[in-house]
């Protein structure tokens, strides 16, 4: 990939939708061993908290935002380059909150090849979406016949600079099939596998399905913030509505 990624780039003083580049998922699923079938049901959520732009009137509008991107899409966006495109929005006047809306829709649908919709908020409304890691529960019914395993501090490494990533986990299984022991030892094996957010949670979708073939499964991973954005990839055995939860550590 060429581009923003890996590069230094200063922030654009002007809309920008170019600058925007697009991540080919199929080439990060080759690299799955034996990956899921489910490594496309889902969805991205990617949450803005620095979102911001012009109105009419010399008015500036600041909201937060939560990107939503089915994990069915053909292509993702590279984080960097989602964040300097945001950016590029700081300086440019809408006619409302609405159009500014529909033009970042617009632009990350053309790029990742499906319906992107994003979701603002005002700042002080945040904590309406925010829970602990203790309380988050992906299948919204009674979990009985469900595992739920929580856990803080997995790690994985960036694809460019191989710094760390850090994430919290919540994965959700069929009783008959957890082992906690297979759980665990799923995670610490991509401790040191270098893969964008999004690849790192199939990968480990696909060892856990693999090694303990559950009925059903569904694994979210929690990222931990850079640069205004937080990425929160869900993936699961089921089609589940999109879920804007954020854990207050993110």
């Amino acid at each position: 990939m060429t581009g923003v990624l890996g590069t230094k780039v200063a922030a654009p003083q002007q809309y920008a939708p170019d600058i925007l580049e697009r991540i080919d998922r199929h080439s990060g699923r080759e690299g799955i061993d034996n990956a899921s079938r489910y490594v496309s049901t889902g969805h991205d959520i990617w949450h803005c908290y620095e979102l911001s732009w012009l109105l009419p009137g010399e008015n500036v509008s600041y909201l937060v935002g939560a990107l939503i991107i089915p994990a069915s899409s053909a292509y993702t966006v590279e984080s960097k380059s989602l964040k300097l495109y945001l950016n590029s929005l700081n300086a440019h006047e809408f006619v409302s909150d609405e159009a500014a809306v529909s033009c970042v829709e617009a632009d990350l649908s053309t790029l990742t090849g499906a319906k992107v919709t994003l979701t603002t908020t005002d700042p002080s409304a945040l904590n309406v979406s925010t829970v602990p890691l203790s309380d988050v529960q992906i299948t919204p019914r009674d979990t009985k016949g469900t595992e739920i395993y929580r856990c803080s501090g997995f790690r994985s490494l960036c694809p460019v600079t191989a710094q760390p990533d850090w994430a919290s986990l919540c994965i959700e299984m069929s009783s008959a099939a957890y082992d906690q022991r297979e759980v665990e030892r799923a995670i610490a094996s991509l401790r040191n596998h270098q893969g964008f957010h999004e690849q790192c949670v199939e990968d480990l979708y696909s060892r856990l399905e693999n090694a303990l073939l559950p009925a059903e499964l569904h694994v979210v991973g929690f990222f931990q913030r850079r640069g205004g954005v937080d990425i929160t990839p869900w993936r699961s055995s089921a089609a589940l509505p999109p879920c804007l939860t954020r854990l207050y550590e993110q």
